[in-house]
């Protein structure tokens, strides 16, 4: 049986020749070459296969055809960026030991908490085994490196120019207004209007008033509880001290079962996160940038000086 259903498909062959062929190029026809490269349409439907999978048997409207087309066109233009890569990369004779990949693999599962069974487990679930996982990620760490060749090693940022940027978007390091703030805590026999109003008409001063009366935290030091971010005062505290003016008083509040005044000693707005704090973050965002920049340099150059022919 087996040999007559053989014979069957090649006499198919001798009779419809053409046909045959036409079916080959359809599956292996080449899409693109790149210098002594090439990209086929298997090679494309491979990348695209978890998409394929999704969308057999179906009929795609126009505007799905249309996505569909944007979707094959970009994972082409990228296959045609790594194929002159993975170029680059012989080109330079990068090379990237099994000892390496252990390495990168056991940090990932640790990474992550599993054990390597676990890891192999995850990555199944996502159609993929730990030789394709693999060979996926010698695939990055050999661009890793090509870029840290290519492009890293031409990157510098200098301390001015980390002023300069710290400088230039200063309105993404400002922080709220800070208040030095002072309290009265009063005893019960004591009324908080009598005593503002007699801070209010010069007979004493806040800090005074803080000696004489209060029996709270800051009493032999004029009332000063110390610095505070405004957002983290209470409601009822900024409402007493909003709008007075330093060395004012504020309008009483109960706190802790207590009549009590506020002053602000001192207002500091327009404060900035010190520059020490947000200096690494600034070198990265700079080092990035110019990273891109080279690359995109580089690799436009790449493209200029290579020759790939789309065949479509």
């Amino acid at each position: 049986m087996i040999r007559i259903l053989s014979l069957s498909v090649w006499a198919f062959m001798l009779l419809f020749p053409a046909y045959a062929l036409a079916e080959e190029v359809v599956i292996d026809r080449i899409l693109v070459k790149i210098n002594s490269s090439i990209i086929t349409q298997y090679d494309l439907d491979e990348e695209l296969k978890p998409i394929l999978a999704q969308i057999k048997g179906r009929t795609l409207s126009s505007t799905e055809q249309e996505q569909f087309n944007k979707l094959k066109k970009q994972t082409l233009d990228k296959m045609v960026n790594d194929t002159l890569l993975a170029q680059e990369i012989k080109k330079y004779e990068i090379v990237i030991s099994d000892e390496v990949l252990d390495q990168e693999v056991t940090k990932i599962q640790e990474e992550q908490g599993i054990s390597a069974d676990g890891f192999e487990a995850r990555i199944a679930e996502d159609g993929e085994t730990i030789e394709s996982f693999r060979s996926k990620l010698k695939g990055m760490i050999e661009k890793q490196e090509l870029l840290g060749y290519m492009v890293h090693s031409k990157v510098l940022v200098t301390d001015t120019e980390i002023q300069k940027e710290y400088e230039t978007r200063r309105e993404d390091y400002l922080l709220e207004k800070m208040v030095e703030l002072a309290i009265i805590l009063l005893p019960a026999e004591v009324a908080a209007l009598e005593v503002k109003k007699r801070i209010e008409d010069g007979e004493l001063t806040f800090a005074e008033a803080a000696t004489k009366y209060s029996v709270g935290p800051g009493k032999d030091k004029g009332g000063s509880i110390g610095d505070v971010d405004w957002g983290d005062l209470a409601d009822d505290w900024k409402q007493s001290i909003e709008g007075v003016a330093v060395g004012g008083v504020g309008q009483p509040i109960t706190v802790q079962g207590k009549e009590a005044l506020l002053s602000p000693v001192k207002v500091v707005e327009d404060r900035l996160v010190p520059l020490e704090e947000v200096k690494d973050s600034i070198f990265q965002r700079l080092m990035d940038a110019k990273r891109e920049k080279i690359f995109d340099e580089y690799f436009a150059n790449l493209k200029e000086n290579s020759v790939i022919v789309y065949m479509d």
